[in-house]
């Protein structure tokens, strides 16, 4: 992780045509979510219940698909990315009027907006000497079910972050219906030791085209 993110070879923020790059990665890392899922997101997607801003990961739209009917699911955005400054980021691009989040991703022929970034983090693993077919952008979401089951969170709220189809004794009952002040405190327990890369990060965000004043 942090070789990954390493500030000085890691795309930065304050360039508008890699906010994919940069943002992508860490919300896979902190929220486990899926590749495309992430990609396709439309800034109306970034929602708030209760007070907490989330994540709504749907197929609403006509160019927007989700691997299974579990996969839909409304989750808490971690305070690390909004202590980053992801919001603002959002922000700015409903100020914008654009419609997708990450406006310089294009849809595939297979409907994916993901291809480019896909490509990009494999050449960027390959550029740091990271190898192996355990070791693709996938890896972020097998990092986040380890680290959730090391931080003893319920099997019940990990599929309800993660997506998953129910996995556990006498689980009927998916995520929708679970509390979401209660999935933020168990979401906050994940967490990696990257405060020097994130801090960096934080500096350099704050000084971006989309947080001057």
């Amino acid at each position: 992780l942090h070789k990954i993110f390493n500030p000085k070879t890691y795309p930065s923020p304050k360039m508008r045509n890699k906010q994919a790059k940069f943002w992508v990665p860490l919300i896979a890392l902190y929220q486990g979510c899926r590749l495309n899922e992430i990609c396709q997101l439309d800034t109306l997607d970034i929602v708030s219940k209760k007070g907490i801003p989330c994540f709504f990961i749907n197929s609403a739209a006509k160019d927007k698909s989700l691997k299974n009917k579990t996969s839909e699911r409304l989750i808490p955005i971690h305070p690390v990315l909004i202590d980053l400054g992801f919001l603002q980021y959002v922000d700015f691009q409903r100020k914008s009027n654009s419609k997708k989040l990450f406006s310089e991703l294009n849809r595939t022929e297979r409907g994916k907006y993901c291809r480019s970034v896909q490509a990009w983090f494999a050449r960027h693993l390959d550029s740091l000497g990271i190898t192996g077919s355990d070791k693709v952008f996938h890896s972020f979401r097998h990092t986040f079910e380890t680290k959730a089951i090391e931080k003893r969170i319920p099997a019940e709220y990990q599929n309800a972050l993660g997506g998953w189809a129910d996995r556990g004794t006498g689980q009927r009952v998916y995520g929708k219906t679970k509390d979401i002040n209660v999935m933020l405190e168990e979401l906050s327990k994940i967490s990696y030791p990257l405060s020097k890369e994130l801090k960096v990060f934080k500096e350099k965000i704050r000084t971006s085209f989309y947080c001057r004043e």
